[in-house]
């Protein structure tokens, strides 16, 4: 800071100044009020030191980089100089985590529109440098470039160059006696290189400098999975020679004695819950090889056992007792209990448009009630379920010894939506798919739908009411219209279709998990200019049919399940009135599983197959066969690809069973935008009378899934495999308001 006072030397003996008048010039971030509370003093008689003060004072706000005053003697008039320092219009980190804006925007502090300050620029030097020595880089450089722009602010730069990798050549497990190197290595993040260690699947050997510390703890942690309660891991060693940047890197361990489990006991009142019955649950038997995991695990599932009855505030801790003169232990588990626990109050936050008692319902803890700690799990999962929340939160907030409140806290989604699917088909052209969707009206819990479908070919139509807990009942109703038509034109082959129907139901939720839903439909189908060849095939009929489903559900979330199983079945029967007369059956299932708990990584692996059989009773229209292809059964081909009408040979084929099933694993990429790619292997079979004989295709590929703002939205690169001369491909289609 540079301070300077002029004022006439005649004047510098006098203890003070008669100002009349205040000024302050270069003032832009403070206002002259806020600038003249800052000084401590106004127009009057005021000494060199209040001056000084008030110098220190606009200094010490951080917005300026030069504070002086002067003093004019003619008309008594102090005047402040300021000498702002430059906003910042734009920061950027060039070098380090380029094209993961994310990362780079939680690396740096300093923020576009702050002041330029060159202590905090300093600062996010060092970070980005330490961030690179945290990927295993040494002799990182980070420069900082400001660019003074026309308007007076900062274009800010920093500007990094990585330096080189340490690349392990070598591990030494000194002490390890009772596990191969391999058995061990495979735990580790720090790992030997490997013969052509560049190549996909094979280890680099690039050194995690950040992982060092941790790899000793997974060394420990394997070998008391494996009953080594004594062994000693040192912290990791490593030998670099920065002229070729290669490194040894060792561990010392002592091994100690594997132990066997000889005794188990739990330590609780029996009043408390039935001991026996959760000793029986218990991963860890007597006799076993010791393990640190299931012991971890058995706790939760006796804290969980006790909680389930109330008490809440539970507490377990082992008691792990070495046997002497033996290798072997007595577990005992001890159970702090207290006392059982009452809900007081269960409250509602953060839900701007969704109403609490949506909320309230899909709670099965309320006021008064014993604390069930299942019963809260299975409430956030059952919360997640509906789809209107981006994420739920429920805190257990303690009043007393033996209360509690609940609140739950909720981060709402989009629910009204606008439904956008589309592709192309080379026989029906562009396809495309719209809808408008609002899965929570007004915050109502109902769900209203208006459809549409359009292609070259064929227009579709539908409008949709459903109300899945009517008066907050454990019944759902729900009711829909439709009209769907369609154009055939190939060559000399042409017909028309038009449908038009409309469909009631009525359900039941009769536990937690398991859902049933009665239904009637009835369809009126007419077909006109219908061509020689189809004459004998389309003939026009009319449907009423009942149909069951159901359905049980164990996932925590609508959109992007983590855990649980999707089960549903639906069986319909077309023959009351009517001309249609079949028995139609379509199995789903899903199975998610998030890997994150275990590999430290927001890994998703989803299975989902589906197995549909149609039985004759009289009358099978051809268009209520199945068929097979596109986004809802194997990608990689159009939709309904499967039986070609196109081709002579199937014209008249009934697709009557079929299976497809699909792996997938979904990775992120971006946790703050919601956005995901996705790995996918599709299979699938369609016959006619005996499994597996006529149609059986793969695809593979790809697909970026984006929960947006607006809806859901899903884009599909694939490709076939196992596919035919003559099979209708699809390499991209898009979908938005599916759940993936």
């Amino acid at each position: 800071m540079r301070k300077i006072l002029l004022f006439l030397a005649i004047f510098t003996s006098l203890k003070g100044y008669t100002v009349s008048q205040i000024e302050f010039k270069g003032l832009y971030h403070l206002s002259e009020d806020s600038a003249k509370e800052i000084i401590l003093f106004g127009v009057g008689e005021v000494s060199p030191k209040e001056i000084d003060s008030a110098i220190i004072n606009l200094y010490k706000q951080g917005y300026f980089q030069d504070v002086y005053a002067d003093y004019s003697l003619d008309n008594q008039k102090l005047t402040f100089h300021l000498q702002e320092k430059p906003m910042i219009s734009r920061v950027s980190l060039k070098g380090f985590l380029d094209n993961q804006e994310e990362q780079q925007n939680e690396l740096l502090t300093v923020k576009k529109g702050s002041v330029l300050d060159e202590q905090r620029v300093e600062e996010n030097r060092l970070r980005i440098i330490e961030a690179m020595n945290f990927k295993g880089t040494v002799d990182n450089i980070v420069e900082v470039e400001k660019e003074l722009i026309d308007n007076g602010s900062i274009d800010l730069k920093f500007v990094a160059r990585e330096g080189e990798n340490i690349v392990i050549d070598k591990l030494n497990l000194y002490g390890a006696n009772s596990f191969t190197q391999d058995e061990i290595e495979a735990e580790l993040t720090n790992r030997e290189r490997e013969f052509l260690g560049w190549l996909i699947g094979r280890d680099d050997g690039k050194m995690k400098i950040r992982e060092l510390q941790l790899d000793s703890m997974k060394i420990r942690e394997f070998y008391m999975k494996n009953g080594f309660l004594d062994v000693k891991v040192s912290k990791p060693f490593a030998e670099i020679d920065f002229d070729n940047y290669r490194a040894t890197l060792s561990f010392h361990i002592d091994e100690g004695s594997q132990y066997r489990v000889r005794d188990i006991s739990i330590d609780i009142d029996e009043n408390v819950t039935d001991v026996n019955s959760v000793k029986s649950r218990l991963l860890l038997k007597s006799s076993d090889k010791f393990n640190v995991t299931r012991l971890r695990k058995d706790m939760e599932s006796i804290k969980r056992s006790i909680a389930d009855k109330g008490y809440a505030f539970v507490e377990v801790s082992p008691d792990i007792d070495k046997v002497e003169n033996s290798d072997e232990v007595d577990i005992k588990y001890i159970a702090t209990v207290g006392e059982q626990v009452y809900i007081r109050d269960v409250f509602v936050s953060n839900n701007n448009r969704t109403m609490d008692r949506i909320i309230r319902r899909e709670v099965y803890l309320a006021p008064g009630d014993k604390y069930n700690l299942t019963d809260l799990i299975d409430s956030k999962s059952a919360l997640g379920r509906l789809g209107y929340f981006e994420s739920v939160d429920i805190e257990e907030k303690r009043v007393s010894d033996n209360e509690m409140d609940l609140i739950i806290s909720v981060k709402e989604s989009p629910t009204g939506t606008i439904q956008i699917g589309g592709g192309y088909s080379s026989y029906s052209g562009a396809l495309f798919d719209a809808g408008i969707q609002d899965r929570n009206i007004f915050g109502s819990g109902m769900n209203v739908g208006l459809n549409m479908q359009y292609s070259q070919l064929s227009t579709n139509y539908s409008l949709s009411l459903t109300n899945p807990r009517i008066n907050d009942s454990l019944y759902s109703g729900g009711i829909s219209v439709y009209q769907n038509e369609f154009e055939y034109d190939y060559g000399e082959d042409e017909y028309t279709s038009k449908d038009i129907g409309f469909g009631l139901n009525v359900g039941r939720r009769f536990t937690r998990n398991i859902r049933a839903t009665l239904g009637y439909n009835y369809s009126d189908t007419k077909y006109n200019n219908v061509s020689s060849d189809f004459i004998d095939l389309l003939e026009s009929y009319s449907k009423s049919s009942l149909s069951l489903n159901l359905s049980y559900d164990t996932t925590d979330d609508y959109f992007v399940p983590r855990k649980g199983i999707l089960l549903t079945d639906r069986v319909e029967f077309a023959g009351l009135g009517g001309d249609a007369k079949f028995l139609k059956n379509t199995l789903s299932f899903g199975a998610y599983k998030g890997l994150e708990d275990y590999i430290d990584f927001d890994l998703i692996l989803r299975y989902k197959a589906r197995v549909r059989t149609l039985d004759d009773r009289g009358f099978i229209p051809i268009n209520e066969s199945f068929h097979m292809g596109g986004v809802s059964s194997v990608r990689g081909y159009e939709s309904f690809a499967f039986p070609d009408r196109d081709n002579d040979l199937y014209k008249s084929f009934l697709g009557k069973k079929s299976f497809t099933n699909s792996l997938e694993a979904s990775l992120p990429i971006s946790q703050k935008a919601r956005l995901r790619m996705t790995f996918f292997v599709d299979y699938g079979w369609l016959s006619n009378e005996s499994w597996f004989e006529e149609f059986d295709r793969g695809g593979y590929g790809t697909a970026l899934e984006w929960i947006s703002p607006m809806a859901p939205i899903q884009f599909i690169f694939s490709r076939p495999f196992n596919d035919k001369t003559g099979d209708k491909i699809s390499k991209f289609e898009f979908t938005i308001g599916q759940r993936f």
